[in-house]
C-alpha cells in the first residue's frame, strides 16, 4: 500500500489524515489546523489518493483529498482535525499509522477475517473506520448510549452459536425429521461490515442496491417459490461508498432522520432482506432448555423492517386490514431514541419497562371504547400468557400468505410462545431455529376471521381453543 507524492507518504482511514513526513509542519497555527492538513503539499491535493492492494492482486483507490472551501462551509469549519480524528499525532506535523477497525459501510469492500488491524499491518479492503468515527461523543455528548446499542454491540450477532444440544434434542424428539445444522457461529469480521460507527450513518456516503430491482416485487412469489424469476437476492444488498464525500466532509444532521424520510437509503442499506417460505424450525420451549419443540415458521433472511413497513401501505393479496398509515412513517418517527436502538430489554410494546418503542405512545387506550376490550383483556393482563400487541397486528408472513392464496390446510404458523418472554409473538425461522420476531407490517385485525386465522385453528402451537 504505497502513495507517492514529493516524498510525502500517507495513510488514510475514514476522512482521517494521519501525516508522516512533514506536513505544514512550518505553520504557527499548530500542525492540526485545516490550513496545514489542507495545504497543497497535503490534502489539497486533487489527485492524492490511497491505492490498496487487495489480496487477489486487484486494486481500489481511496480518495483523500478534501476541498478548502467545502470544508470550511461544513458543520465543522471550525474544529482542528485532531478534534475529531483523535488518534493521529501531529507533533512537528507528523502522524503514523493509526489502528482500524473493519465494517460499518453496509456491504462494501470485501469480507476480512479479523476485526481490528495490528498499526502498520496492510489492509486488505477499505471497509474500514478509525477513532474520527468514535469520536463524536467528545462534543455530542447528548448520545452516550450509542456506545452500548445493539448497532453498535451486535450483541445478538456475538452471541450467535450453533447448537448441537438443541439438534440432538429435536432429533430425538422428531425422529422422522431430517435435521441439520441448528444456529450459526458468529464469524469476527463479517457482522462488523455492517454494524456501525457513528459516522455510518452521519457520513454522507453514497449508498447504492448492488443489484437492480424492487424487492417488493417479487416479495410474494418468494414466499411460495423462492427464488422467483427476476429475482436476485442481491436485490436486497446495499453498499455504502464513503469515499465519495471525502472532499466536502459533509454530515446528515438529525434533522435528515427525522423530517426527510431517509430519501438516501442510510436505513435500508442495512435493514434490507426478504421471506422465504415456511420450514420447521426447532427450539427450547423452556429456560432449563429441557424441552424442543418445533414449529413452521417463515424463513427471514436479515433485516426486512424497511420492506414489512412498506408491504402494510400496498395492495398485497395478505393483508385483511387495508392499508397501513405507518406505511409512510420514517424510522424516526417511532424510534425517537435511535442512538439507543434497541436498548435492554427490547420489549418495544411492553406498556412499563419496554424498549424505545411503546405503541401506547400513539395508541393511548388501546381497544379502550371497543366491545372487544374484555375479551382484549383477557389476552392481554399480565397474569398469564401474555399476547403481544404485535402477536395480533401483524400480518404477511407465511400463514397469512397461505390463507389469502387459498391454501387448503395450512400447516405454517405466525405465532409462537416466546418462551424469553412468555408472550405471544410473531416467530419467524433463523438458521433453522424458531425466534420472536418483530415484523413492521403492522395491520387492523379482523376478529370474524383472523382469531381464528392467526392462533385459534386446530393444531395451532399454543395450545389455544379452536374457534
Amino acid at each position: 500500500m504505497q502513495i507517492k507524492k514529493s516524498s510525502v507518504m500517507m495513510i488514510f482511514a475514514l476522512s482521517g489524515f494521519m501525516f508522516l513526513n512533514g506536513c505544514g509542519s512550518s505553520s504557527k497555527e499548530g500542525s492540526s489546523s485545516p490550513n496545514n492538513c489542507l495545504s497543497a503539499e497535503c490534502h489539497g491535493d486533487v489527485n492524492l489518493r490511497k491505492t490498496i492492494v487487495k489480496v487477489d492482486g486487484t486494486r481500489e483507490f481511496i480518495p483523500l483529498y478534501v476541498d478548502r472551501a467545502q470544508y470550511a462551509a461544513s458543520v465543522h469549519k471550525d474544529q482542528k482535525c485532531e478534534a475529531c480524528h483523535t488518534d493521529i499525532n501531529a507533533s512537528g506535523g507528523a502522524h503514523g499509522p493509526v489502528a482500524k477497525t473493519y465494517g460499518g459501510w453496509a456491504r462494501l469492500g470485501d469480507k476480512q477475517a479479523v476485526e481490528t488491524i495490528s498499526t502498520n499491518e496492510i489492509p486488505r479492503t477499505r471497509n474500514y473506520y478509525t477513532a474520527a468515527s468514535r469520536s463524536c461523543v467528545t462534543c455530542h455528548s447528548n448520545h452516550p448510549d450509542f456506545a452500548n446499542s445493539a448497532h453498535v454491540t451486535i450483541f445478538k450477532h456475538r452471541n450467535a452459536r450453533i447448537d448441537p444440544a438443541l439438534r440432538s434434542a429435536a432429533q430425538a424428539a422428531f425422529p422422522l425429521d431430517t435435521i441439520g445444522t441448528l444456529g450459526e457461529d458468529y464469524v469476527a469480521g463479517d457482522c462488523n461490515r455492517c454494524h456501525t460507527s457513528c459516522a455510518t450513518c452521519h457520513f454522507k456516503s453514497t449508498i447504492k442496491r448492488l443489484t437492480a430491482g424492487n424487492p417488493i416485487d417479487f416479495w410474494n412469489g418468494n414466499q411460495t417459490a423462492y427464488p422467483t424469476a427476476g429475482w436476485n437476492d442481491k436485490m436486497t444488498e446495499f453498499e455504502m461508498d464513503w469515499t465519495t464525500n471525502v472532499a466536502s466532509h459533509d454530515f446528515r444532521r438529525g434533522s435528515y432522520f427525522k423530517a426527510e424520510k431517509d430519501p438516501e437509503g442510510v436505513c435500508e442499506a442495512c435493514h434490507t432482506g426478504f421471506y422465504k417460505p415456511a420450514k420447521d424450525s426447532y427450539y427450547w420451549a423452556d429456560a432449563a432448555k429441557t424441552v424442543v419443540k418445533k414449529v413452521k415458521a417463515t424463513e427471514i433472511k436479515r433485516h426486512p423492517q424497511l420492506y414489512e413497513l412498506m408491504i402494510s401501505g400496498m395492495n398485497s393479496p395478505v393483508l385483511t386490514g387495508g392499508s397501513s398509515p405507518h406505511a409512510g412513517f420514517a424510522c424516526a418517527d417511532c424510534h425517537v431514541g435511535l442512538h439507543s436502538l434497541p436498548g435492554l430489554p427490547y420489549e418495544w410494546d411492553d406498556e412499563v419497562g419496554g424498549g424505545d418503542v411503546k405503541c401506547i405512545t400513539c395508541h393511548a387506550v388501546p381497544h379502550g371504547l371497543s366491545a372487544l376490550k374484555a375479551a382484549i383483556d383477557l389476552h392481554h393482563d399480565g397474569t398469564g400468557t401474555d399476547v403481544a400487541c404485535v402477536g395480533c397486528h401483524a400480518f404477511g408472513m407465511g400463514r397469512d400468505f397461505d390463507i389469502a392464496n387459498g391454501v387448503l390446510a395450512p400447516t405454517s404458523s405466525d405465532v409462537f410462545l416466546d418462551p424469553e418472554t412468555n408472550q405471544v409473538r410473531p416467530v419467524a425461522r433463523k438458521q433453522g431455529v424458531a425466534v420472536p420476531w418483530y415484523p413492521h407490517n403492522w395491520q387492523t385485525l379482523n376478529p370474524a376471521v383472523d382469531c381464528a386465522n392467526k392462533c385459534h385453528y386446530s393444531g395451532n402451537p399454543l395450545g389455544v381453543n379452536v374457534h
